[in-house]
């Protein structure tokens, strides 16, 4: 099984759960906003959400490169979805509109990294390309086929 496909078995493990997944552990929230502000600046819940969605973004750029805002509406139409069929068919979840912001919001800050990092990537091996053109010029050699 590939990342990407665990990865999406899990999200819809997490979003399709009868229960809120977290619900034993949204006692402690309060502490940690308390203790680490700068970490959760949606709150708690909305910052796990956009953290849920990162992956999400990077997937979407692998499958609509430099097409930001297709992705970013699919990503919004997905997390819609999402929260409708909570709200339902799933009794026991909330359907909300800050969770589709938050998810939509970590799918697009995951689709920007992925995107920064490709092209990071390609400048990178265009000064390798050109370190290694002006090398082979210097020394009067070239890597290109003869004429």
């Amino acid at each position: 099984m590939t990342t990407s496909a665990a990865y999406l078995f899990a999200l819809a493990a997490i979003v399709f759960w009868p229960e809120h997944v977290d619900a034993w552990a949204a006692r402690w929230y309060p502490e940690l906003i308390r203790s680490a502000p700068p970490l959760f600046p949606f709150g708690v819940d909305a910052t796990l959400n956009v953290i849920l969605f990162l992956p999400f973004g990077g997937l979407l750029n692998s499958v609509l490169p430099r097409r930001p805002l297709s992705a970013i509406g699919l990503a919004w139409v997905t997390s819609l979805l999402i929260e409708i069929t909570q709200g339902l068919f799933l009794p026991g979840r909330t359907s909300s509109a800050i969770d589709v912001a938050a998810n939509t919001l970590g799918a697009a800050l995951g689709y920007a990294a992925t995107a920064l990092v490709r092209w990071q990537r390609r400048e990178r091996s265009k000064r390798r390309l050109t370190a290694t053109a002006t090398a082979d010029a210097a020394e009067g050699t070239s890597t290109s086929p003869a004429a």
